[in-house]
């Protein structure tokens, strides 16, 4: 039996998905007030969390949230315009649900003070709506009709969709094998009464051979008693749910004197059978469509079942995660054991190949479960420009692009804050004051701010571009001489002037305000990124914007690499960074004096790298049109790595290194081969020389 506490915790998790979600929909619905399927979107989670809220004793959550789905229920239900002050209201409503879902979960008596004014303005704005047409009051018998005015004001105008698929779920618990169960809409002409027909005669028909009917009635185009004429039919719509033992043929010929389009007969299924008695049941029809060698239903079959989703701890992913490394080390060690591959046996080779590609499947698998795609996190940010934007003061259009991308979770999670930082900054600091500055740099009023992410070079970047005033490099040189970051006479390049800016309490800013300009947050963004073994560039040009991007490693655990040998060590060169490789000739060779040595490829001149003398390895110096050189790209150019053989791809498990190795920057991680061996992962943009061109 599940505990109160576990309950808890699966509420906890349920509730703060639909928070998350609520704070993505509502921006979403504010650039469009028009799409009302969002709008029942927002409110199925607002009425979600009413009722858990509720059932866990959380009555001042439960309080407030009822009067906002009171609220999204009037509006989804007259499809009336909403006002963007209203929409302010409906923005202000989820600020307040996420605080007052923390005062709930942390036991915090004191609630936040937008709590008790925004309640009473949805109260308010509840009780304009509802009155603001009086109810027609006749002057005969008025306490009566007063009386009977109330009653039927309690009733829903039109369908309530809750109820309907809640009376098809209770229809269906009552569902055997003789009875049938469908949902009928009527949608009758105007003139249908002078046809001869009325709702209440098929209800009374299909109810006379129904074990169970239920009807709903939508009243919303009934006309007030001035325009009200009797032979003209006002009730536009009428679901009926009806549990019957009657067949699909028999129920149509009940309405076979209507047209087509003022009837739709829809059979509900029977519910699904318990889950174990489902997988058992799917189990067996797989057994025997293999038996049948009928592999085209079993393809059919899989096609058409429904998608489903199970909650599973980022623990035992991570778990099933290091075991499949551990397989690829095995699968590694058994496809190059010298005496297995001795063996000349074509039975054993192929059973072999086939473990090889079975183990690359169920490691593409397991690594997929651990990528997810950007999307949500690039939703949250159409918040932070929103609020941002109004509290600037500054119009913004914010573009995203490549929201489908996608990054390790574990790196996800960290993201959202220095992107918030990030984002804050090119608002408030990055684009100009005010449209009066911008039209006369000659840009539109609207200041644009892009996000964007996607692969480059086996990394992912992130970048947050504005297209404001940049960042000025003399003030910022200025400024940093002033406190001693640099001397006078020290000749930096651009990018190391804007990095200037993530120094800890660096600030240009003329005046302090909440949101940038106190010298605190691009140190933190830069803190956090580094935590995760990426990094920050910034490229700016006065009177045009500023670039952020945050090149992120690809961490997952299983890499493909370039192996590479260099007298008795092996190195692994990640694939992705990997451009070609050649033996050059002699004559594309040169040296430079305190430069070092370069091969010029197409034109092109890369330097090239020893790495016998990056690890200070004991081995006779060799020319590099003796050796082979591998062209790999980093981020600052290309580098040639000189080695002694190539030994092939594989893919590796990385292993972190214990703390003395972590600083060697040349170095970002070990790997074991399949033959036992401890194999270096080169940190590729590490081994570029200072000063190479």
């Amino acid at each position: 039996m599940i505990s109160q506490e576990e309950l808890k915790a699966i509420f906890i998790e349920e509730a703060t998905e639909i928070v998350e979600k609520l704070d993505v929909d509502i921006i979403r619905f504010e650039e469009n007030s028009n799409d009302f399927e969002l709008l029942n979107e927002i409110f199925r989670g607002v009425h979600t969390l009413k009722g858990n809220s509720n059932a866990f004793g959380f009555t001042r959550l439960g309080e407030f949230v009822h009067h906002f789905e009171d609220l999204l229920d009037y509006y989804r239900s007259t499809k009336e315009r909403i006002e963007a002050n209203n929409l302010e209201l409906f923005v202000e409503s989820v600020d307040v649900v996420k605080e007052v879902m923390g005062c709930e979960l942390n036991s915090i008596k004191e609630l936040p003070q937008s709590y008790t004014v925004c309640l009473e303005n949805i109260k308010k704005l509840l009780d304009v709506k509802k009155n603001k047409i009086p109810a027609y009051t006749p002057q005969e018998s008025p306490e009566v009709l007063k009386n009977l005015a109330l009653e039927f004001d309690e009733l829903p105008l039109f369908p309530d969709e809750d109820a309907l698929e809640q009376s098809i779920k209770i229809h269906q618990a009552m569902q055997t094998e003789a009875l049938n169960l469908y949902k009928i809409t009527l949608t009758l002409d105007e003139d249908c009464y002078k046809r001869g027909f009325d709702h209440f005669i098929f209800l009374k028909i299909v109810g006379e051979q129904a074990k169970s009917l239920e009807s709903f009635f939508s009243m919303k185009n009934i006309q007030t008693i001035e325009d009200f004429q009797s032979t003209q039919n006002s009730i536009d719509k009428v679901d009926i749910v009806a549990l019957t033992p009657l067949v699909y043929g028999e129920i149509e010929e009940i309405f076979e004197f209507l047209f087509d389009h003022e009837y739709k007969i829809t059979p509900i299924q029977a519910p699904p059978p318990p889950p174990q008695k489902e997988a058992e049941k799917e189990v067996e029809t797989v057994c025997k469509s293999a038996a049948n060698n009928n592999t085209e239903t079993v393809s059919s079959t899989n096609a058409n079942a429904p998608k489903s989703t199970i909650r599973i701890d980022t623990y035992k992913v991570d778990e099933l995660f290091d075991s499949v490394g551990e397989l690829v080390i095995a699968q590694n060690f058994i496809a190059q054991n010298r005496e297995i591959r001795s063996i000349e046996n074509e039975t054993i080779n192929r059973t072999i190949e086939v473990l090889s590609k079975i183990t690359k499947k169920i490691q593409d698998r397991v690594m997929s479960l651990r990528m997810v795609a950007i999307k949500d996190t690039f939703e949250k940010m159409k918040r932070v420009v929103r609020d941002t934007s109004k509290k600037t003061g500054k119009e913004i259009h914010l573009i995203i692009q490549g929201e489908e991308t996608e990054i390790d979770k574990t790196m996800i999670d960290s993201l959202s804050d220095p992107l918030i930082h990030i984002i804050r900054n090119a608002i408030d600091h990055g684009l100009e004051s005010n449209t009066f500055e911008r039209e006369k740099a000659g840009k539109n009023a609207e200041g644009i701010i892009s996000l964007r992410a996607f692969h480059k070079s086996g990394n992912i970047v992130i970048s947050v571009s504005d297209d404001g005033r940049g960042i000025d490099k003399e003030r910022v040189l200025e400024k940093a001489i002033e406190r001693g970051v640099l001397g006078e006479n020290e000749n930096l390049t651009d990018a190391q002037i804007f990095a200037l800016i993530m120094q800890p309490g660096f600030s240009t800013a003329q005046t302090i305000s909440d949101l940038s300009g106190r010298g605190v947050g691009l140190d933190v963004v830069k803190t956090s990124i580094e935590k995760l073994r990426g990094k920050i560039e910034i490229e700016s040009k006065k009177g045009e914007g500023t670039t952020f991007s945050i090149i992120l490693p690809l961490t997952l655990a299983i890499i493909d690499g370039m192996l590479v040998q260099v007298k008795e060590e092996i190195y692994i060169i990640p694939t992705l960074c990997v451009v070609e490789s050649f033996r050059p000739e002699k004559e594309i060779v040169h040296a430079a004096k305190g430069k070092g040595e370069f091969v010029t490829l197409r034109k092109e001149c890369i330097p090239i790298v020893r790495l016998s003398d990056v690890f200070n390895l004991d081995v006779a110096k060799s020319e590099p049109w003796e050796s082979i050189l591998v062209c790999v790209e980093t981020e600052g150019g290309r580098i040639a790595i000189m080695i002694d053989e190539l030994l092939g791809r594989q893919q590796v498990v990385i292993k972190t290194l214990g703390k003395s190795l972590a600083r060697v920057r040349e170095i970002s991680g070990g790997a074991i081969l399949g033959n036992g061996d401890i194999a270096l992962i080169l940190n590729v943009d590490a081994l570029r020389p200072l000063g190479g061109s």
